[in-house]
């Protein structure tokens, strides 16, 4: 048995002369059940010194002939890990893109030392250090990015050198099909940040990437960066990945990362995962594309906390989530914690917004950017401002001073656009809420790096508290975190005077602030509820292997592999994931291109909606079917309505306090100008659309503007909004929102626009009747009320068959509802052009069927 601690010893470390007793455990188990496990996790919480763990992991290898390669994040914390080996006395060399000594190589590949770098320097297209025999992952989950980025070319729609070509792309699927509601806004720019993204189907997509291959390779884009490198794996292979566009870019990626396949990673013999938060080894291993990965178990010692003083504060709020401007008690939280704040965004597109908000109030931004580590140090060494991250929830130690106030703008859903997708489609997918649990425990973890630490954490999106209460999110957090989270979640049903209270006692007592008592408590310790944990389902392995076989072509044994994961995924209750994976199935028969294939596909996709629930993914996957066979199963085109209604249903605190706001917002329908304009936002989200009132500043700006996605084209409706006691509309006014339609007609390019004039008046004048002829649709305000009054009686009676929100309770919910709905189309056939008259309730009555 191999005696770590007589090792320690032998290295004459000055600063490393013992072992806390978790770190003798970890390297005891260590050395009696794992020296020759091949993919081995190694859990320690914050504090307790998993860095020595690793390091003395490598001596012993580098002692058994291993070349060792520690891999980091950032180039942060790889010279942390460089500075932590000198102290130990281990011979260790560090490097960094393009920043390679000759010497240290050789030592590095002779394993005479450990060599020390980010991932990125390990895992590119051209590594310079070669395979090692022994790999550390330090804080694992950072790998992630690094290993999808080998063979993900992505797209910005945002910056000026890669716009052109992402509409160039879109351009192309458009011409393909018409059957992405939101692709020709997300084109234009006009879609709204929060558009959910679209996975072009694999038969869209095999069809036009021809046309791709040839727009990507006769541009700019591979020419420089690492879209060079990417395009030189995928362009031949284009047909094995999939294609999925946002607003803010798009992606041409296989559904996992091909880890497996890659010489750097299969060449060693043991590879470590070292993190304070591991979470599910199953997901690990998904969100890597690794082999199975083992966990080693271990009792680490009950201590007093190595992380300090944490607050969690959640917002209070029942306004839309992700709102920016963030709201002004935020200000307030910065100023007490000296002008510094760190922001840990979700997206990039998130982060840009958070930028510039700052930059209008006039804060110092730092922003953190791959390739850019440097500004860390920056921030560092000034007297106020913020970092602003993206997608970063682990790696960054802001230890003491440096922060003491880290705040969260959303909740941490997803770092890909294609988790982006599952997030919004698969409802039922669960390792989607053990990230945001892994994702929020790390979060709340990034300021207190030792015991003397304390730092506030802000959860500024309403619909963290709802979301932290799941049963799947809260299993993902480990004890000494969930604490802190239930504790936020009290402090949230007190209000905000108390929040305040309570945040400005912290910031007066540096964090010795009292506990508050008050709230629910259990008079007796209870087991818990017993429930079968989705962690039992064991399917990465099958996901990678058939992603794997997918890429290098044996589509038989890849669509085998995708359908055991279906059939296990069923079996555990998730019908939705399971949809997804017999996608990648027929994905896999129509690779081959042959007519039974295809024909087999078709069959794949009809065999995953038949019995299923009627939930938008399921709809999308018929339609699929029916493209394929030539066929058409009659399914109504409500989806984006649907969606539009689990997303209000989910993001809400509590039914309850859902059905009231919605009782003030039909109030405003009939109130101040300003009220009425805020509650046609309100009534278009009921309606399945997106809405936002214009900045009055703008040119010819409009009361509310409105905007969906016929089967063609993008619909706009540009509302303006009458008030007062006028008899008769008039021609001043039909002529003002003609105006208004001309503008938004030259923003919006190949949109349908349309103007909706609401008034208050009963009858439309003769010449002001013939001016909106064919271009306005003038409505009466009983009108709004009823179409508002019936919607939300749908709403009610689907909310009500909702349940908990899993897939059979959507689809038996829409099934409930869709008879009392009209077809497909309706929005665009009730606000198409009145020729002149007025709507009125009546009408908008006969268009719904009776219940």
């Amino acid at each position: 048995m191999v005696d770590f601690k007589e090792r320690l010893h032998r290295l004459k470390s000055d600063d490393f002369q013992s072992l806390r007793t978790s770190q003798q455990r970890v390297l005891k188990e260590y050395t009696k059940n794992h020296l020759d496990t091949s993919d081995l996790a190694i859990e320690m919480p914050t504090g307790e010194g998993k860095t020595l763990v690793a390091l003395l992991i490598a001596d012993y290898a580098l002692d058994q002939g291993q070349a060792v390669a520690y891999l980091t994040g950032t180039r942060q914390l790889a010279d942390h890990a460089a500075r932590e080996a000198k102290r130990l006395r281990l011979d260790a060399v560090q490097f960094a893109g393009g920043q390679y000594g000759n010497e240290a190589l050789l030592k590095y590949h002779e394993a005479e030392s450990v060599g020390i770098m980010n991932y990125w320097v390990y895992f590119n297209a051209d590594p310079t250090p070669q395979p090692a025999d022994l790999i550390i992952f330090d804080d694992a989950h950072l790998a992630e990015q690094p290993l999808a980025d080998m063979d993900t070319l992505r797209v910005s729609s945002i910056l000026i050198d890669t716009a052109g070509l992402y509409k160039e792309i879109c351009d192309i699927i458009l011409t393909h099909t018409k059957a992405y509601e939101g692709l020709r806004s997300m084109r234009d720019g006009n879609a709204d940040p929060a558009t959910p993204p679209e996975l072009i189907s694999f038969q869209h997509w095999i069809d036009a990437n021809q046309s791709v291959y040839d727009c990507v390779h006769a541009s700019d884009f591979i020419s420089y960066g690492d879209g060079r490198f990417v395009w030189q794996r995928v362009r031949n292979k284009l047909d094995r990945c999939c294609l999925v566009i946002s607003a803010s870019g798009l992606e041409i990626r296989p559904y996992h990362p091909l880890t497996t396949l890659n010489k750097w990673y299969s060449d060693a013999s043991q590879r470590l995962y070292m993190s304070a938060t591991l979470g599910q080894m199953e997901d690990l291993q998904r969100r890597l594309g690794s082999n199975t990965i083992h966990k080693l178990n271990y009792s680490p010692p009950s201590s007093e906390s190595m992380t300090g003083r944490r607050l969690l504060i959640l917002r209070h709020s029942e306004k839309e989530s992700g709102e920016v401007p963030v709201p002004e008690w935020t200000l307030k939280q910065i100023e007490c914690a000296g002008g510094r704040a760190a922001w840990l965004c979700s997206s990039n597109a998130e982060a840009d917004l958070i930028q510039e908000w700052l930059e209008d109030k006039n804060f110092p931004v730092f922003r953190l950017q791959a390739g850019n580590e440097e500004i860390i140090q920056d921030w560092h060494k000034a007297v106020d401002g913020s970092l602003v991250t993206a997608g970063r929830y682990d790696g960054l130690d802001l230890i003491g001073d440096v922060c003491r106030l880290v705040i969260i703008p959303t909740i941490p859903h997803s770092n890909s656009e294609l988790e982006r997708f599952v997030t919004r489609y698969l409802g039922d997918a669960s390792f989607t809420y053990h990230r945001i649990g892994q994702r929020i425990t790390q979060a709340i973890g990034r300021a207190n790096r030792a015991p003397d630490d304390y730092a506030m954490y802000l959860g500024l999106d309403p619909r963290f508290g709802k979301r932290l209460s799941y049963p799947d999110v809260m299993d993902s957090i480990p004890s000494d975190s969930r604490s802190v989270v239930v504790s936020a979640l009290k402090l949230l049903d007190s209000g905000m005077d108390e929040i305040d209270r309570i945040c400005s006692e912290f910031w007066s007592s540096k964090g010795k602030r009292l506990e508050d008592t008050r709230g629910l408590t259990t008079l007796k310790k209870r087991p818990g509820r017993r429930r079968q944990k989705s962690s039992e389902t064991s399917t990465a392995m099958d996901e990678i292997q058939a992603v794997t076989e997918l890429w290098i072509g044996d589509y038989s044994r890849a669509a085998a592999a995708a359908q055991r994961v279906a059939d296990e995924l069923s079996q555990a209750g998730q019908v939705e994931h399971s949809g997804f994976w017999r996608y990648v199935e027929a994905h896999a028969h129509y690779c081959r291109n042959r007519k039974k294939d295809v024909s087999k596909a078709a069959d794949v996709l009809r065999s995953a909606t038949q019995d299923a629930p009627r939930t938008s993914w399921f709809a999308r996957l018929a339609r699929m079917a029916d493209e394929l066979s030539n066929s058409s199963s009659g399914i109504n085109r409500l989806d984006s309505l649907f969606r539009a209604w689990d997303q209000e249903l989910r993001d809400s605190g509590s039914v309850h306090q859902l059905y009231q706001r919605m009782s003030r917002e039909r109030s405003h329908l009939l109130g101040t100008h300003d009220q009425r304009c805020d509650a046609l936002v309100a009534l278009g989200r009921l309606s399945g659309v997106s809405g936002r009132r214009p900045d009055r500043r703008e040119q010819a700006a409009p009361d509310c503007l409105w905007w969906w996605y016929s089967k063609h084209r993008e619909e706009r409706r540009v509302w303006e909004v009458k008030t007062g006691s006028p008899e008769v509309v008039k021609r001043t006014e039909v002529n003002q929102l003609l105006g208004q339609i001309e503008v938004e007609s030259k923003r919006s390019g190949e949109a349908r626009v349309r103007g909706c004039l609401v008034s208050p008046a009963r009858e439309v004048k003769g010449d002001a009747a013939e001016a909106a002829q064919d271009r306005i649709v003038i409505i009466h305000y009983d009108a709004l009320v009823k179409l508002w009054d019936i919607l939300a009686d749908r709403f009610r009676r689907y909310s009500e068959a909702w349940d908990e929100g899993d897939a059979e309770s959507r689809g038996e919910a829409r099934i409930t509802v869709e008879e009392f709905l009209p077809k497909s189309g309706f929005l665009g056939r009730l606000l198409k052009p009145s020729m002149g008259r007025m709507l009125f309730a009546e009408d908008i009555e006969d268009m719904f069927p009776s219940v």
